[in-house]
């Protein structure tokens, strides 16, 4: 196994080429890849079939250091090599076994790593990096969906501790999670609580259409707590969540640009192997240049991905805007990539059992909603429009 050194791992966040990749980058790539084979992608075919998340491998991930790896360094860890797990994830064909590593590590993880103050969050968070605990984020409701403003999970003063109570929708993988992270309403406005999973009820495990081995639940939550355990005092619950929301949005972003290019190379390889009409798909021009321009797409929004990635770790202005755009961009695209890449394989392409582009399409498809709707990521872009009165003048002013 190849070894990174610390002068890499320092620069690896800033060092992500596409083209000519770093012994830093491919080495970590190389390494994330063996160890996804090794631990998570045996496991994928159980989990989708019995429609849970296999606990084991975020422990036997953990146990490797990997996780731990990724939060290195200053509050934002290192983002260059979450962004390379994620993809490499996504490139593997994990679906839900990568969304809810990514939720675990990213959302709930990285929301403990920034803001553990007490002994009982610290460990806490000590056991999620190790792979101990599987961990997730409770925030929608019945009436609450991206209007996180709108919680109304209870948190009220009962005798020493917190009163928790209240129902989450969508917790993924809440059914697995041995902590939670709830969003939830006090007198003095959001906050976000630590309940342990004796504290919850699994009340329904969803059926969803893909990602069935994210173990998606409807969980009820009724609990007493310590302040040990309020992770962020109220009024700050929502500033809080968004910062944890940038990471799981480029987390999702970089594991759907995985997938696409796992689609494009099944695809890519499917036309030079087939033959119609006495030639390869691939002399037909209509599906060459579809593929093409399929491919170019991804090609460019990887680079902005990476881009980004890399003017967050120098301490760049990324706002959530700019997330936000990544984001919705990406999910949209992902959805059309594989299903082009499963159009080029036929009436194959619709068999579940010949190849994973059906679950692939059933999977990516909670791109567009899971970590803020198409609608929310467009308002934040839209947030953020500009308004330069000067240009308009120069150019159209009376």
């Amino acid at each position: 196994m190849t070894t990174v050194t610390r002068p890499e791992v320092e620069q690896l966040a800033r060092d992500l080429p596409i083209d000519r990749a770093s012994p830093a980058v491919t080495a970590y790539r190389d390494r994330v890849r063996g160890l996804l084979g090794t631990h998570a992608v045996p496991a994928l075919d159980q989990a989708e079939r019995e429609r849970s998340f296999p606990r084991g491998v975020v422990r036997r991930l953990g146990a490797t250091g990997l996780f731990r790896e990724r939060w290195e360094g200053g509050p934002n860890g290192s983002v260059g090599r979450s962004v390379l797990l994620a993809e490499e994830m996504g490139r593997a064909g994990l679906g839900g076994v990568g969304v809810g590593l990514s939720l675990h590590l990213e959302a709930a993880t990285g929301l403990l790593r920034r803001y553990a103050r007490t002994p009982y969050a610290a460990t806490v968070l000590d056991r999620c990096l190790a792979g101990e605990y599987v961990a997730c984020v409770a925030t929608s409701e019945e009436h609450v969906g991206s209007d996180l403003a709108d919680v109304r999970t209870e948190l009220r003063r009962d005798g020493t501790g917190w009163r928790v109570s209240g129902t989450k929708w969508f917790v993924s993988p809440g059914a697995a999670a041995d902590v939670l992270v709830v969003l939830c309403r006090a007198e003095d406005g959001p906050a976000l609580v630590l309940v342990p999973r004796e504290g919850a009820v699994v009340l329904k495990r969803l059926q969803t259409m893909g990602m069935r081995s994210l173990e998606t639940a409807r969980m009820r939550i009724d609990c007493t707590v310590g302040d040990e355990a309020v992770l962020v005092r109220p009024g700050l619950g929502l500033a809080a969540l968004a910062w944890g929301l940038r990471n799981e949005r480029l987390s999702v972003a970089a594991l759907i640009l995985g997938s696409a290019r796992l689609a494009l190379a099944l695809a890519t390889a499917r036309m030079r192997r087939r033959r119609q009409f006495g030639v390869p798909l691939h002399e037909h021009q209509a599906l060459r240049l579809r593929v093409a321009e399929l491919t170019a797409q991804v090609e460019v929004a990887r680079r902005g991905l990476y881009s980004t990635v890399a003017e967050l770790a120098a301490g760049g202005p990324i706002t959530l805007c700019d997330v936000a755009g990544l984001k919705v961009t990406t999910a949209r695209l992902g959805e059309r990539v594989v299903s082009e890449c499963m159009h080029i394989f036929g009436g194959e392409g619709y068999l579940e059992d010949e190849t994973p582009l059906p679950r692939l399409l059933r999977d990516l498809r909670v791109g567009r909603v899971g970590g803020g709707t198409d609608e929310m990521m467009l308002e934040l872009v839209a947030s953020g429009l500009p308004d330069d009165r000067e240009t308009y003048d120069h150019w159209i002013g009376r």
